[in-house]
């Protein structure tokens, strides 16, 4: 099977909406199989002038408005097929006179309204007992269910574990198979980086920028939690505003992304804590003697000290501190202060004349 990383997984996506082609990625826990397309299609909404909406978090009310009047909203359906019986797909048989018909779910028949707008994901489609899976080839393939057609602006993707990640799944029949496109979505520290600048906390992206192996990480015996992007993401938002020397880092690291995850983020947290923020601000010429780890920590340092007062005076500083760093470093800091607040950093940087004369001209393709 063809292996991607995030980025391509996201152009592919882009691409098989063009013309409603099937697409089913592989691939293992929490790396990012199901939240790329929310965020690829939230954005495609966003530019088609739709409201974007998650089927499963509407209530009654608001699933009547979409009915109303679908051509208003993008939705996104996530359906577990695992967790789903044959007739939660075709529907429930009832008499019509002198023949049975069947009653489709709700979520069926919207997306057969032709004005409808949207994507049907059918995460965890590996896990699918046979029976069920069977059921789905008429959606998948011929693009209808109980006898009625999905609207033409409705696209099908899938997502599933892999074997070996012991995740008890079924192998997919053929028939099925050949229905997708099919990928493998593999973990790259590079192209999760760029995403997660502006969405996990700093030092953690820094970390894991510096133990690159930290990013994916399965337990041989089980006896330890696996470290996944999903866990890192979970992390950051249990450390939320705590400082990173905060006696609770370890306890929440451990738990969100395992023990060995969490002592190794403990050895970067030495490093962070040791540095002289005096002295880096006042003498930033004093990085060249700087180890890689101490490095890291500083890009984020900085990068937190932006987000708790993104200013002129902080961003000036910080640019005077950038710019004389090496430039992996120095774009890894900038990511994350330009992901954070976009604008305020644009705003910031055009004020700033050694980051528009020094750092734009000399890093502005990676930053800009």
């Amino acid at each position: 099977m063809q292996k991607v990383n995030t980025t391509q997984y996201a152009e592919l996506l882009q691409h098989h909406w063009k013309i409603k082609s099937p697409l089913f990625v592989a691939g293992g826990p929490g790396i990012g199989k199901s939240m790329i397309p929310l965020q690829v299609f939230k954005t495609l909404a966003e530019e088609k002038g739709l409201e974007f909406i998650r089927w499963d978090r509407t209530n009654k009310d608001e699933k009547d408005a979409m009915f109303a009047d679908p051509s208003k909203y993008f939705v996104f359906c996530d359906q577990r097929l695992s967790q789903m019986d044959t007739t939660d797909l075709r529907g429930i048989p009832k008499m019509e006179s002198d023949m049975v018909d069947f009653m489709p779910p709700a979520w069926v028949s919207y997306f057969c309204n032709e004005k409808a707008n949207g994507v049907i994901f059918f995460d965890e489609i590996n896990l699918a007992p046979p029976v069920v899976a069977g059921a789905a080839y008429q959606i998948i393939h011929d693009r209808s269910m109980s006898d009625m057609k999905l609207s033409d602006n409705v696209m099908l993707i899938a997502a599933g574990n892999r074997a070996e990640d012991k995740a008890f799944t079924f192998d997919m029949p053929l028939p099925l198979r050949d229905r997708f496109s099919e990928c493998e979505l593999q973990p790259s520290v590079e192209t999760w980086t760029e995403w997660a600048a502006g969405n996990v906390n700093p030092h953690l992206v820094s970390f894991v920028n510096w133990k690159e192996s930290y990013l994916y990480r399965i337990s041989d015996t089980g006896q330890d939690k696996s470290t996944t992007p999903r866990g890192i993401k979970r992390a950051s938002d249990l450390i939320g505003k705590l400082s990173v020397t905060d006696s609770k880092i370890p306890l929440l690291t451990s738990i969100a992304c395992g023990e060995a995850f969490a002592t190794e983020f403990q050895a970067y947290v030495k490093y962070f804590a040791d540095l002289d923020w005096d002295r880096i601000y006042s003498e930033p010429e004093c990085l060249e003697d700087m180890e890689i780890s101490q490095l890291f920590a500083v890009c984020g340092g900085l990068s937190e000290h932006f987000q708790k007062e993104p200013k002129q005076e902080k961003f000036d500083s910080i640019v005077g501190i950038v710019d004389k760093m090496k430039p992996e470093f120095a774009v890894m800091t900038l990511r994350m202060m330009r992901d954070f607040d976009v604008k305020t950093f644009k705003r910031l940087g055009i004020k700033n004349k050694v980051f528009v004369n020094t750092i734009a001209p000399r890093l502005g393709k990676f930053i800009i």
